[in-house]
This record gives C-alpha cells, structure tokens and sequence, in this order.
C-alpha cells in the first residue's frame, strides 16, 4: 500500500496497523461485545490508522488533526445508528456488501483530508 506523499508502508507500519488492530480484537472480546461491534471496533482502528499512516505528508497541518477528530467522532456517530439498524442480510455474503462500503468511505475520508490539508500549506502549525 502506497502513503500519499512516499513510495510504501514500511514494515513498522503495517505492524503498527495489524498490532492495534489485534489489541482491538482482544479488548472487544475482554469487553464480551457482540461479532457485530467487534467487526465495527477492528474496522475504525484500521481505517483510522491507515489513513494517519497513509496521510503522513498531512501531519504537520493544524487541520488534518481537526478534520480527522471531527470525520471520526461523525464515523462513530454513524457506526453506532447503522450497526443498530442494518439488516442482517447486508452482513451476508461474507460482509461483501459492507466492505464495498466501508472501502469507498475510507477513500472519502482520505480524499476529504488531503484536499483540506493541502490547500493550508501555508497554516504549518
């Protein structure tokens, strides 16, 4: 996987990735949440990581850091309303229909917060 800005992800990066990933997965079942909420808790740790990891050209711009606190709180918000009203059948086919999903917004949101961070290149701070 390619970061914005560089050539690969590196191996600490994906250990960086698959390692919160897993203590995601140990926590959630700690926690004795159910396969649903776990799939949702391993799935925002990813996306969220990767796209820090993947934007790391953004970081020193004061608004990556904001838009991302506030892509992620609306993330959970919409997480929390569509895990309690999507229909079993969506988590069929093996997740299929849900991952298309997921993917295209991780691609939002990386879109979203490069377009954001580069136009305040100016605005380091």
């Amino acid at each position: 996987m390619s970061a914005a800005g560089s050539k690969r992800f590196s191996t600490w990066e994906w250990v960086t990735v698959l390692g919160l990933a897993a203590i995601t997965v140990a926590i959630s079942k700690v926690a004795d949440l159910t396969q649903n909420w776990q799939d949702a808790a391993v799935y925002t740790v990813i996306l969220f990581v990767a796209l820090i990891l993947a934007l790391r050209p953004a970081w020193r711009h004061k608004i990556f850091w904001e838009g991302l606190v506030v892509i992620f709180v609306l993330h959970v918000l919409a997480v929390i309303v569509l895990e309690q009203s999507f229909p079993s059948v969506v988590r069929g086919l093996h997740g299929l229909p849900s991952t298309i999903v997921l993917m295209a917004e991780g691609l939002l949101i990386a879109g979203i917060l490069w377009k954001k961070s580069m136009r305040s290149k100016s605005d380091p701070s």
